[in-house]
């Protein structure tokens, strides 16, 4: 296999798929960010529902 530089064309195509695949991961972390808030408002919110306090 020989490793010859690739024409412009396909650099700007393994440039797009990258940042896809970027793309990708940051609306995946994003959405991971919202589900835990999510579940910590949940758990709070039925905390309080059962008259759970947290003395702070």
């Amino acid at each position: 296999m020989s490793m010859s530089i690739p024409p412009e064309q396909d650099l700007e195509v393994l440039r797009a798929q990258r940042r896809r695949v970027l793309l990708r991961q940051v609306r995946a972390r994003r959405a991971s960010s919202f589900a835990r808030r999510s579940a910590m408002v949940r758990t709070g919110v039925l905390l309080r529902s059962i008259g759970y306090h947290d003395d702070r």
